[in-house]
């Protein structure tokens, strides 16, 4: 059910064009070799070598073909749901608490939609997966009475998978370790022998220490803390206060809201909201979570919908266990009447037929009333749903128009039958933007790779600025200068000014 809700939203409004440095991943996907792609940081400041050969996959398999690469982000997606179901459900043993965790994560709609529509965002989803896929085979370790060096095994490499698809990657251990306290304590069950111990973080501290050696050698965007720049951290109580309050917002806030529909659910139902069942290990375990995966981006004063992406599994699994115990909640007496319908009333040794027959209808309305109010009960439920599902499709379709307007961009270049020559540089000056469509800021920083993939030419050049900024281009090199009108009409245009192709 989960699944047919996430693909209902996205697949009618993910794929239909590249955005931002979409171009600059598959660029480099496309014209890099196997080795630079496994060792430098390519298509962007990070060195994420497992989210590289995805996208080589994805131009081997169909090249530029922006719905099924989409598409693959969707399915990495659905699969993140199914694997935070499958750790409540191993977690907690409880199909309510996991049902509601996977809910939970996705009606997480900021985050969600960057996942799904910006292709380049697949390196969080890739994270997401092997990260939770860590976690379900930290479980197994946990509980496991044989078979632990296997466990070891798959906690490993799912962890290093996870720190060599994205940078967020490299704080899977101390999930692990978290993990692991959590089950020993709500279980009270054995210490793990020392040697297992030793063995298991001994090598997920090899694995950190390979990516760092090879990351420090792949000109990947150093980590600095001089808040000069968007991936710069600030050492500020400003920034870490309104990080918290933003992140902290489009988790727990969102699926708050969520918990709040559930008890009116349940009151509604005749249960008494209570959380008997829910436990201060429950609280801490998602608090420590949470704090663990957003550590890498807490102290950015670059913000992205993006980044509660990995940090909304915890926001999820506390959604879950609270749900499990408002679900616990014993029943009013009166609810238990009304439940229990019209044998209630057929009770009584020698009602007469006459008499059953004149209480028919009054017995009918009594079998309907636990229907009815069962209906009634979901309808919280279902406003919080339709709301985000609302916003998370309003969201979307931003990311729909710029991709389109991207999309009309480059195909105009394309009917205008222009044949650039080696090293020739596009100019494209715009007199006022379309902000509607995110132009040209959704272009401007893949300009130069987006027209290497249309013209398979890695020599090609590009640059956007406005009319009054145009820009002085180098007379040795072959110049075509283009602009985007956006007329009163909301249709935009692509004229060429000058064609310099043949001035050297």
């Amino acid at each position: 059910m989960v699944a047919g809700l996430s693909s209902s939203l996205f697949l009618p409004v993910m794929g239909r064009g590249f955005i931002h440095d979409d171009f600059v991943h598959l660029y480099s996907a496309a014209y890099h070799s196997l080795w630079q792609g496994l060792t430098c940081a390519n298509g962007g400041p990070f060195y994420t070598p497992v989210t590289w050969l995805t996208f080589r996959l994805d131009w081997v398999l169909w090249g530029k073909n922006p719905f099924l690469m989409a598409a693959g982000n969707l399915l990495l997606h659905i699969a993140n749901i199914t694997l935070l179901y499958a750790f409540a459900l191993k977690l907690w043993r409880s199909q309510i608490a996991a049902r509601w965790a996977a809910l939970g994560f996705a009606l997480l709609f900021p985050a969600n939609t960057w996942a799904v529509m910006w292709i380049s965002t697949r390196a969080h989803l890739l994270v997401t997966f092997f990260y939770l896929a860590a976690l379900i085979a930290t479980l197994w370790l946990a509980r496991a009475e044989r078979r632990r060096k296997l466990a070891v095994i798959a906690i490993v490499l799912f962890a290093t998978l996870s720190i060599f698809s994205k940078e967020s990657g490299v704080t899977s251990p101390v999930a692990i370790a978290i993990t692991l306290i959590y089950v020993r304590r709500s279980e009270r069950g054995k210490m793990l022998p020392l040697a297992t111990i030793i063995g298991l973080f001994g090598s997920l501290i090899a694995a950190l220490a390979v990516y760092a050696l090879i990351r420090e050698q792949s000109e990947a965007i150093p980590i600095t803390f001089s808040a000069a720049g968007w991936y710069s951290y600030a050492p500020s109580l400003s920034v870490l206060f309104e990080n918290l309050f933003r992140y902290g917002w489009r988790t727990y806030g969102l699926l708050g809201i969520m918990a709040f529909a559930i008890v009116l659910s349940q009151i509604i139902r005749g249960r008494r909201p209570g959380l008997d069942s829910f436990t201060m290990n429950s609280s801490l375990l998602s608090a420590s979570l949470f704090a663990t995966t957003i550590a890498p981006f807490i102290l950015l004063r670059g913000r992205s919908g993006i980044y509660t992406y990995l940090p909304g599994i915890a926001a999820a699994l506390l959604l879950g266990v609270t749900a499990r115990a408002l679900y616990e909640a014993p029943l009013y007496s009166v609810a238990e009447v009304m439940r229990c319908g019209a044998s209630c009333l057929l009770a009584p040794v020698g009602l007469s037929q006459s008499a059953s027959k004149q209480l028919a209808p009054r017995l009918y309305t009594v079998e309907l009333l636990p229907k009815l109010l069962n209906l009634l009960a979901m309808t919280p439920i279902l406003l919080v749903i339709a709301l985000y599902s609302l916003l998370t499709v309003v969201h979307s379709l931003r990311w729909m128009r710029m991709a389109e307007i991207n999309t009309f961009v480059l195909n105009q270049i394309v009917e205008r039958r222009i044949k650039p020559q080696p090293n020739t540089l596009f100019i494209l000056t715009y007199s006022e933007a379309d902000s509607v469509h995110g132009f040209p800021d959704s272009l401007a920083h893949g300009f130069s790779c987006a027209l290497r993939m249309l013209y398979a030419d890695p020599t090609l050049n590009g640059s956007i600025s406005r009319q009054a900024e145009l820009l002085q281009a180098n007379l040795r090199a072959p110049v075509i200068r283009l602009a985007y009108i956006h007329g009163g009409d909301g249709a935009p245009r692509l004229v060429i000014t000058s064609d310099e192709s043949f001035v050297f």
